[in-house]
């Protein structure tokens, strides 16, 4: 499990069907605050963000005349929850709910007054209730984001290996608009690193509603994989041009020795 109390999707395929491991437990409806949010996003952005980050670095944009989106990220770092609320603050067009996890969620429970909605994936009845209120949230015109990947694992581990929850989401409401936000952790020429994120509005084949809950897993997998390797590409070989910068973060030790020295901030 994930150190960061994230999005967390356990199934596995039986006949092509989608079975949640068994269990007992229940789900918790997110109890969005618009105040707390509000000084959660200024904490997140101006202590958290800035204080860690060289700068934040974006490509692509969401569509404010999109009724609503399916986001999917992947998930390699403590960060991804934070950088993800922060996302849905500062670009998001819509109201932005998260499923997490409920061991997270009891840890954490301000989550809960920013968007957060718990499942516990050892039992059925959880999820199914979880994948219901996100099918809802969905068809009500809010955003909901997931990290597929189920767990958070190592930026460069290929191949991506997507839990089917996602798939579900995309089979039982084909029409609803899908994202794929990609987030990569550079170390450049600062102290500090940077946050490349690259979001797509995925364009559907002709035949996505016919496609099964597996082929649609498969897409999903092999679209990240190319986003995410050709985001890894561009930083590699500093073609970044096509980003733009969101947050810069605040001086280093390193920027401040150069300025002394008669140098620039890079």
């Amino acid at each position: 499990m994930a150190r960061y109390p994230c999005i967390h999707w356990t199934y596995r395929y039986r006949h092509r069907r989608i079975f949640p491991i068994e269990g007992a437990g229940d789900m918790r409806r997110a109890n969005k605050n618009k105040y707390f949010s509000k000084a959660f996003q200024l904490y997140t952005t101006y202590w958290l963000i800035k204080r860690s980050f060289s700068g934040i670095y974006i490509k692509g944009n969401f569509v404010e005349d999109d009724t609503s989106g399916l986001i999917v990220s992947n998930h390699s770092s403590w960060w991804d929850g934070i950088i993800t609320f922060y996302l849905s603050q500062k670009i998001s067009p819509w109201q932005s709910y998260a499923m997490m996890s409920d061991e997270g969620l009891n840890q954490f429970p301000f989550f809960n007054r920013i968007g957060a909605f718990s499942v516990d994936t050892s039992s059925a009845q959880s999820v199914r209730r979880s994948l219901s209120y996100s099918l809802e949230l969905l068809n009500a015109g809010s955003a909901v984001w997931i990290f597929p990947q189920g767990a958070e694992l190592p930026l460069e581990k290929r191949p991506l290996t997507l839990q089917p929850g996602a798939s579900f989401l995309m089979n039982q409401a084909p029409t609803v608009p899908l994202y794929i936000v990609t987030y990569y952790y550079s170390m450049s020429h600062e102290q500090k690193p940077r946050l490349y994120i690259h979001v797509n509005h995925l364009k559907k084949p002709d035949d996505y509603e016919q496609l099964k809950r597996f082929e649609l897993n498969t897409l999903l997998e092999s679209s990240m994989t190319l986003q995410l390797n050709q985001q890894r590409d561009d930083v590699a070989n500093e073609s970044t041009d096509d980003y733009t910068l969101m947050e810069l973060g605040y001086r280093s030790v390193s920027d401040w020795f150069s300025l002394w020295s008669g140098g620039k901030r890079k």
